[in-house]
């Protein structure tokens, strides 16, 4: 008792620390889809609407993407307690991700692991907290972590229902699922997918309790039933061929640059064209399905926590590699450490079902070697890792080398973590702060303080040191940080056209220096606007500059 009561308060520290200490500082700003969610929620708290004027809408438009809806709804009451900041708009995912953890344990301690094997439960729910996969999504507004919490509490409904066969464990099975398959879009695939393989591994034992349900009450079953149709067909119209299949649409694998650009115009004046971009399609698709079993994606560029081409960090440390390639053959072959109270084959073959399952979704869209896409797969790396490592220390017979051998694996995530803890807070922050669209917030904030003393401001939504290539949605920084009433937002006439409010012009069609030079104005815009000796003189009003010293965005008066 006194183990597991040590065990929990390491976890809670764990938990503390990655999860929640600094929130608002690392990363260092709101991403677009960030504050996205946090006006849209705040615009929920004060109007009952979202951004675009839609009454308590299933999907969001937002930026065109249509976003999943429960992250957004669950940030409303944080707004309300503690305002629209970006301490708030964290916080939801920051607390999911710490119970995930709990959730983890108790699948694995119930109802994967054998209890004469308990410290593989204890060492997996470990792995699992510390996991730089779990811990880098957590500390910003991703749903792929609140769908994993929903994912985990569908899976120990399932096996709770396979045990027992109770029906409110399959109601309950099934809320979940559906909880996890509208709050993100791999979710939608996973999630359907592995309930289906739940249930048809053993379906014998699922007619047998459907027709127990049938003769202890018919009306309980009757409604139950009509209840699954309705929600299922609510579900399939609003989520999978609706509004909020427009995310997963844009970002299906025949969008991808290399085989829309690069194979389907090399192919198209085959006579045999639907056969050879058919063919084309299942291999590429095949090529990337591979590339998340390829060690780069583990050890060095999982995560992507440095400028593209250089080494960087993988989705697990690179201590834990060696052991997840041991773990999954021990998966397959040795059936002792798995609980026997349902079936060691089926427990097994969840696991291996929910393995290949898991990088399904992110291998069919158009990015390769997508870390969030396939998060969901997390909880059976962890699983695989513990059962890699407990076999190897098992396997060693003298005790000298038993010693030597857990010396060097505490050494190795000693080492793993300082190399993680370097990469999140020096390489991360620095050299890819652009990417997270730094320099909006602070300018935001700016002309929320100034925006009263010219006639108009002008915003250009391009910025990137590199040129104009890059497009923000600098509008949302600027509703988000000055808070400013969604219900005037949503009602302003010029919201049917653009994104315009107050005397804020969001615009990339005018040539900036010239713009109505007779009137006082401010212009927001990456340098590359400007004539240099604009930049270097008494009009630059302020000025945010990247992180990584490299040119960032201005404000410039005429």
């Amino acid at each position: 008792m006194k183990k597991k009561i040590l065990f929990w308060i390491i976890i809670t520290l764990i938990a503390f620390f990655t999860r929640f200490y600094k929130l608002d500082l690392y990363p260092p700003s709101l991403s677009i889809d960030e504050v996205s969610i946090g006006y849209n929620a705040f615009s929920i708290l004060k109007t009952g609407r979202d951004e675009w004027g839609n009454f308590l809408p299933s999907s969001f438009r937002s930026v065109g993407d249509y976003k999943a809806p429960t992250l957004i709804y669950l940030t409303v009451p944080f707004v309300k307690i503690l305002g629209l900041n970006d301490f708030s708009t964290r916080l939801p995912v920051a607390i999911f991700s710490a119970i995930n953890i709990f959730l983890f344990w108790l699948l694995v301690s119930r109802f994967i692991f054998n209890k004469k094997y308990s410290g593989l439960a204890y060492l997996s729910t470990f792995i699992f907290s510390i996991s730089p996969w779990l811990i880098i999504f957590s500390r910003s507004s991703f749903e792929a972590v609140v769908a994993l919490s929903f994912l985990l509490a569908n899976l120990i409904f399932a096996f709770e229902f396979r045990k027992n066969g109770r029906i409110k464990d399959f109601i309950f099975m099934f809320t979940f699922a559906y909880l996890s398959a509208i709050t993100y879009h791999s979710t939608k695939i996973v999630v359907p997918l592995i309930n289906v393989i739940f249930i048809l591994l053993d379906y014998k034992c699922f007619v047998g309790y459907l027709t127990d349900w049938y003769r202890e009450s018919k009306i309980k079953l009757f409604i139950t039933t009509i209840i699954f149709i309705g929600i299922s067909i609510f579900f399939i119209k609003n989520f999978i061929f609706g509004p909020g299949s427009s995310r997963a649409g844009m970002t299906l694998l025949t969008n991808d640059f290399d085989y829309a650009k690069g194979i389907i115009p090399k192919l198209i004046a085959h006579p045999l064209f639907w056969l050879t971009s058919t063919i084309s399609l299942i291999s590429f698709w095949y090529k990337r399905f591979l590339e998340y079993f390829s060690a780069n994606f583990y050890l060095s560029s999982g995560l992507g926590l440095s400028t593209p081409l250089w080494p960087g960090q993988g989705v697990i440390y690179a201590i834990e590699y060696p052991f997840l390639i041991v773990g999954f053959f021990i998966l397959i072959s040795l059936r002792k450490y798995f609980d026997s109270s349902i079936s060691q084959k089926f427990v097994v073959s969840i696991l291996v079902a929910w393995f290949f399952l898991g990088f399904l979704p992110a291998s069919i869209s158009n990015n390769s070697q997508h870390a969030l896409r396939s998060l969901n797969v997390l909880p059976v790396i962890a699983i695989l890792i513990s059962l890699g490592i407990i076999f190897a220390v098992e396997s060693v017979k003298k005790p000298i080398f038993k010693y030597i051998l857990s010396a060097v694996i505490i050494a190795g995530y000693i080492l793993g973590i300082i190399r993680f803890v370097d990469f999140y807070t020096l390489h991360y922050p620095i050299e890819l702060s652009e990417t997270r669209s730094y320099g909006w917030k602070q300018m935001a904030i700016y002309a929320r303080d100034h925006h009263s003393e010219y006639d108009n401001v002008y915003v250009d939504p391009r910025f990137g040191s590199s040129g104009p290539f890059t497009f923000g949605t600098p509008y949302l920084y600027f509703l988000f940080y000055s808070q400013y009433d969604p219900s005037k937002y949503i009602n302003d006439p010029r919201r049917k056209e653009g994104t315009n409010f107050e005397n804020y012009i969001f615009t990339i069609d005018k040539n900036w220096p010239d713009i109505n030079l007779t009137k006082n104005n401010l212009y927001i815009a990456s340098p590359w606007n400007f004539p240099q000796w604009l930049l270097e003189s008494k009009r630059e009003k302020f000025f945010v500059q990247f992180i990584n010293k490299k040119s960032g965005i201005y404000a410039i008066s005429n």
